[in-house]
């Protein structure tokens, strides 16, 4: 009998349903895509520049409060006020901020002018003679007899780049006041280095001259990166909230960034914040786009079923029912096979459940201090940095691969683990000492469970002490056709208890493979773990 599915004119039917269905989500998931995306895209900078301005909004300002509030103090500071009582105050005024480690200010009567000049130490400040670039700048200041409350400018003095900021000046029965910060930009910016660490983003500041005030790349501090006469997307700046931007590669980072400019944020000066998002970042907001597309897809496959299921309901219940006896008995046959298959596969799925597990913590918590170090690293070796980036994405490249047996061979796993620990060598410096390394040539080719002498090494860091005066040594040697990982043990008290999951899920591994061979022991100086070497190709 022929089946009536099979008949052209209802697999045409099918077909037909089929692919106006599927045209149909196409089309309309594209346009929805489309559209959230962008608007996702606009949504995310916003706020990620938004944060980026309000924190250098706030630290500056911070910096020019002294300023501003100490020449408010001023006409209360009457004659019999000592000179050192008056620079003890002024001079806490101008450096209540902790990056401000150099200040001064001039009083000015008569023909009498009195310049006094502070550098922060370790417990207060003290005073000093002041340079001539700063002496020199303040009698402009005077000078020019400005009101504004802050004014803003930057001097060359070899090596580095200085920021002078004044008030405007007060006049009481002392005299005329005029106060001021010295701001080395170079030490500036370091200090920014660990202001917003976990920020996605990376902002450089210049002045109405377009000259570079901070930047992430030192070498650009002092630099003329932009002509705001000249330069299209300045003249286009409109108000806080309107704020240009546009896509561009960014030199620092080697990557595109949404590039936005915010000019006049920072009160008193005249300044630009140059905001740069990675696109990348951009990405993780595109979660729920994918969460709608996969919503829609299990819509679609629904439709197609039900539509299969009204055909075969309709036209082949006479063959379903022919056939039901038999699929009874084969069902019957099949749960028999699959509580055979379910008791051989006890042990692997145990196994490859404590691998998920395994995986799953070092996603998080070992990418977070990956990029803390990659943090600090950046500002100090550039070259090793790249390194560091690069080793980090074969990392995780490796933990994503699919081994389904379970097991990878001991050339791979050593690669693997040599990656791992240069990351951990940048992280603990001297307090890690280089791997000790000797396993013949003959065993490259064997197997060991994945993910195995990475698992021990993060179980040696994790439960040890680790400084430059108590070392951790680690050394991976074979005896025979075993390899054994040892370090010293100098143990933490303040780990908690992880259960052994790494240990059970090896121990597991080898016994699905009928091997008992896996056993670890300690003393009181080293502890020790022997993986045996499987050859099951043989």
């Amino acid at each position: 009998m022929k089946l009536v599915l099979q008949t052209p004119k209802y697999l045409i039917v099918i077909g037909l349903a089929v692919f106006l269905c599927i045209a149909g989500v196409t089309f309309f998931t594209g346009r929805f895509l489309e559209k959230r995306i962008n608007t996702i895209a606009d949504f995310a900078g916003t706020n990620v520049y938004r944060q980026k301005v309000l924190v250098y909004q706030y630290e500056f300002g911070n910096i020019l409060k002294g300023t501003q509030v100490a020449a408010t103090l001023f006409p209360e500071l009457r004659k019999d006020i000592t000179e050192e009582s008056l620079m003890q105050t002024l001079g806490t005024v101008l450096m209540s901020d902790e990056k401000v480690k150099k200040a001064w200010y001039a009083i000015i009567k008569g023909k009498d002018t009195s310049f006094v000049y502070l550098i922060r130490n370790s417990a207060s400040f003290q005073k000093v003679p002041m340079p001539n670039y700063v002496k020199n700048w303040a009698k402009q200041q005077f000078l020019a007899n400005d009101t504004s409350n802050v004014i803003g400018s930057q001097t060359q003095v070899s090596p580095a780049l200085h920021l002078l900021t004044a008030s405007n000046t007060v006049e009481s029965e002392r005299g005329r006041l005029l106060t001021g910060v010295d701001v080395d930009l170079l030490e500036l910016q370091r200090a920014f280095s660990f202001v917003d660490v976990k920020g996605q983003s990376y902002a450089l500041i210049v002045d109405e001259n377009g000259i570079c005030i901070t930047s992430p790349n030192e070498k650009q501090i002092g630099q003329q990166l932009f002509h705001p006469k000249q330069d299209t997307l300045f003249n286009q700046i409109h108000p806080y909230g309107k704020t240009k931007h546009e896509l561009v590669e960014s030199d620092y980072l080697g990557m595109p960034v949404t590039r936005y400019y915010i000019p006049n944020v920072i009160n008193g000066l005249n300044w630009t914040i140059i905001v740069d998002v990675p696109v990348i970042v951009l990405e993780e907001d595109f979660e729920d786009i994918r969460t709608y597309s996969i919503y829609m897809g299990l819509i679609s496959v629904t439709i197609i079923l039900g539509l299969i299921w009204i055909y075969q309901r309709k036209w082949q219940k006479e063959f379903l029912m022919r056939r039901e006896v038999e699929i009874n008995r084969q069902e019957l046959s099949m749960e028999k096979q699959e509580l055979k298959l379910l008791a051989e596969t006890h042990e692997k799925d145990n196994a490859m459940l404590q691998l998920s597990k395994l995986k799953e913590k070092v996603n998080p918590h070992f990418l977070f201090n990956s990029l803390s170090s990659l943090n600090a690293l950046i500002a100090e070796d550039t070259e090793l940095a790249k390194a560091f980036v690069v080793k980090l994405s074969r990392v995780y490249r490796y933990v994503l691969e699919s081994y389904p047996s379970g097991l990878a061979p001991v050339a791979e796993e050593l690669r693997f683990m040599k990656e791992y620990f240069f990351l951990l060598k940048i992280r603990f410096g001297d307090a890690l000492e280089p791997l000790d390394i000797h396993i013949e040539e003959n065993l490259l080719m064997g197997e060991i469970p994945f993910m195995s002498l990475q698992t021990l090494i993060e179980n040696a860091v994790k439960h040890n002490i680790l400084s430059k005066e108590k070392p951790l040594k680690i050394i991976i040697r074979n005896q025979g056709n075993r390899i054994v990982v040892s370090n010293n043990l100098q143990l933490r008290t303040d780990v908690k208890d992880s259960g052994k999951q790494g240990l059970n899920y090896l121990k597991s591994t080898y016994s699905y493979f009928g091997n008992q061979g896996f056993t670890y022991e300690s003393d009181q100086e080293h502890f020790r773990c022997y993986l045996p070497v499987l050859n099951l190709t043989e």
